[in-house]
């Protein structure tokens, strides 16, 4: 059965990626992975069984042309919204205000490529 949920992520540049997960949050790096093109891949962990692995898209377009490179829609389920939001607001490239829609609290912010992102209660 099912024990680990990993999500894969094609960035630009995986260093700045990495960093702003880990700062903005507090994902831990478990894993980095020089890959045979020269590039590094990360593997973050955000909770005890969810990861998301980072890759570059030149990796990706060489390696595995028939993937799709559309950055999946993430929603990040939070118990102090409020305090997350302090804390993505220091690192984001972008983040809204926090709005409460269909009774949740929830508030977006960009990675410094522009991925947009999601963060509810």
């Amino acid at each position: 059965m099912l024990k680990k949920f990993e999500v894969m992520l094609y960035v630009q540049d995986v260093s700045i990626i990495g960093d702003f997960f880990e700062k903005a949050l507090d994902a831990k790096i478990v894993k980095e992975t020089n890959m045979i093109d020269g590039s590094i891949s990360l593997k973050l962990s955000l909770l005890d069984r969810v990861e998301i692995n980072l890759y570059t898209i030149d990796f990706v377009k060489k390696y595995s042309p028939m993937v799709s490179l559309e950055m999946p829609s993430l929603m990040f389920i939070v118990d102090d919204i409020e305090e997350v939001h302090d804390q993505v607001a220091k690192y984001a490239k972008d983040i809204s205000t926090i709005s409460v829609q269909g009774g949740q609290k929830v508030f977006s912010f960009a990675d410094p490529e522009g991925h947009y992102f999601a963060v509810g209660n």
